[in-house]
């Protein structure tokens, strides 16, 4: 069946036990991400988590349905996340659709496709089967974003203004991944809960200095993706000493590369590297960065990073490692591959 965005998650945790299947399709990546997020809550405080993807499915399309139906080490509750980057759905049909057509129950597979559209082949057999869920996650509206943060805000124990929400709003461009971090952020700070809400003064946000932070990880990104090592290792130093979030940054490179992806679709299309990375919608103060980035890289390497950063997500989360060290060390790579490629 078809659910949209904002429903999908409520509709799930209200009968977890009627759906084996989930994807999370459309153009806007951070949305699917933050949304399987949400829907494996529950799930991720005692299940064990099975990351899959297109590898794994290449020489079995039964592989998928084979691990929903195995049992975990120690007789616990698993569930499967299958990540499908951007032209990579098409290669996983057979082993999703054998997975609907399989007799029911097993554990519950979550599947991200940014890219995917609800119209192909796949999107139709899922909107068809009783035990499948599909949302389509479009680039957030300011409006939309509005409301959503409110309503995060209202969940985290936080009395905010429209004012404010549309303030977390720009600051964050609609990203509503950004968006519940810098709600949390809030939240943690005046040690609100639902329980206990509070009201946050409006400067708040210059306090907590949301804006300079995605300044800061801004410099660092441009630092990695530009080769400029030296001045890379000057921003690790400083993001250091001000301790940004490691997931957060994950973020906000994953919309700079999908960007970067559209803005290099249009050079590869006959358009000239200057008007192109000129155009209005970007940032001007970033337009010199593009630039840079659209004669270093490639379509092809830009969606190879993406699956890297996408991947670094899931080491950070599962590896036990340091999250710090596991970045820095993805960045300094970057930034080598980008220096031989200048």
């Amino acid at each position: 069946m078809k659910a949209k965005p904002e429903d999908i998650v409520r509709r799930y945790h209200a009968g977890p036990d009627q759906f084996r299947l989930i994807l999370l399709c459309g153009p806007n990546v951070t949305r699917c991400q933050a949304l399987v997020d949400e829907l494996v809550q529950p799930l991720a405080k005692s299940a064990e988590r099975v990351d899959m993807t297109i590898g794994d499915l290449s020489d079995s399309p039964a592989r998928l349905n084979d691990e929903a139906n195995s049992a975990s080490l120690f007789g616990d509750k698993r569930y499967i996340i299958l990540r499908l980057n951007s032209g990579e759905a098409v290669r996983a049909t057979a082993a999703i659709e054998t997975l609907l057509a399989s007799a029911p129950g097993g554990d519950p597979v979550f599947v991200i496709a940014p890219g995917m559209g609800d119209k192909t082949a796949l999107a139709k057999s899922i909107i068809a089967a009783p035990d499948a869920m599909i949302a389509t996650c479009y680039e957030t509206t300011p409006e939309q974003a509005v409301a959503t943060i409110q309503t995060m805000a209202k969940a985290e124990g936080l009395r905010i203004s429209r004012e404010m929400a549309q303030e977390i709003a720009a600051l964050t461009s609609n990203d509503l991944v950004l968006a519940r971090l810098e709600v949390e952020k809030i939240a943690l700070y005046l040690d609100a809960t639902p329980e206990d809400p509070k009201a946050p003064e409006s400067d708040i946000l210059l306090l907590l200095g949301a804006e300079n932070d995605e300044e800061d990880i801004s410099l660092l990104i441009h630092a990695a993706l530009n080769g400029d090592a030296a001045r890379l290792a000057q921003e690790i130093a400083a993001s250091r000493a001000q301790g940004i979030s490691e997931i957060g940054l994950i973020r906000i490179m994953l919309r700079h590369l999908t960007k970067l992806a559209e803005l290099r679709s249009k050079v590869d299309n006959g358009g000239n590297v200057d008007s192109v990375a000129g155009h209005p919608s970007v940032f001007f103060r970033d337009q010199k960065h593009f630039k840079r980035q659209l004669r270093i890289w490639s379509s092809q390497h830009i969606a190879r990073l993406i699956e890297r950063v996408l991947q670094l997500e899931i080491t950070l989360k599962s590896s036990g490692q340091p999250d710090q060290v596991l970045l820095e060390d993805e960045l300094l790579l970057i930034a080598r591959k980008a220096a031989r490629s200048r």
